[in-house]
């Protein structure tokens, strides 16, 4: 028998998690959007891109139908308000030190979580669940930059993949304690936050793994 309780509880940390990293992707692509002088209509495409773009292509490859946000609309209704009050205080918002960092941060360690849980409740084997946790976490984030032609931040020596395959290693350590599911959820999210925020400041790049020429003789 499903335990109703645990379900209800299982639904509301995934739309919880769903809304915080919805919110700061949106918060981000739109910062990016004004920083490029895109008009309104625009960041509001970046925005959505950006929020997700990540969850789509998860939904897509787990075969899970309808698409999330094709049957909740409040996912567009939160994605527009929260963008057009960002690009109104845009010159306050955009102040904040690393703002868009900041907020980039905090939807990786969000959609990482997202995309784990999604992928244990459809019996994924491990390396799955740790590659739909990173394909939710960074696919918004490139079909943002690629739009505003930036070069994907996943893409370059930051630690970014990294810190979302640390959570997901994590989370699934976790599940085997049996430890509460709010308890993992926002444990494995601070996790991510943390050693992406500790990256940015403390400048924590990947090694160049690039073999270098011997240098010739004279």
């Amino acid at each position: 028998m499903i335990d109703l309780s645990q379900t209800i509880s299982s639904n509301t940390i995934v739309y919880t998690l769903d809304m915080v990293g919805v919110a700061a992707c949106t918060i981000a692509a739109t910062i990016l959007a004004k920083r490029l002088q895109f008009d309104v209509l625009g960041a509001f495409f970046v925005s959505f891109l950006g929020s997700v773009g990540g969850g789509t292509l998860r939904d897509l490859l787990l075969n899970r139908h309808p698409i999330f946000w094709l049957h909740d609309l409040n996912y567009i209704h939160f994605i527009i308000g929260l963008s057009l009050i960002v690009q109104i205080f845009y010159h306050y918002v955009e102040r904040l030190d690393k703002a868009l960092r900041w907020f980039d941060a905090l939807g990786l360690a969000a959609f990482t979580v997202i995309g784990v849980e999604s992928a244990l409740s459809r019996n994924m084997s491990a390396p799955i669940v740790m590659l739909m946790g990173v394909f939710t976490a960074i696919i918004g984030g490139v079909f943002r930059d690629i739009v505003c032609r930036q070069i994907p931040l996943v893409l370059q020596k930051e630690i970014y993949i990294t810190a979302s395959l640390v959570g997901s290693v994590y989370y699934l350590l976790l599940l085997q304690t049996g430890i509460n599911e709010w308890l993992r959820s926002i444990s494995t999210l601070l996790l991510i936050f943390s050693v992406r925020m500790l990256a940015v400041y403390r400048g924590w790049n990947l090694p160049d793994i690039t073999l270098q020429p011997k240098e010739k003789q004279k």
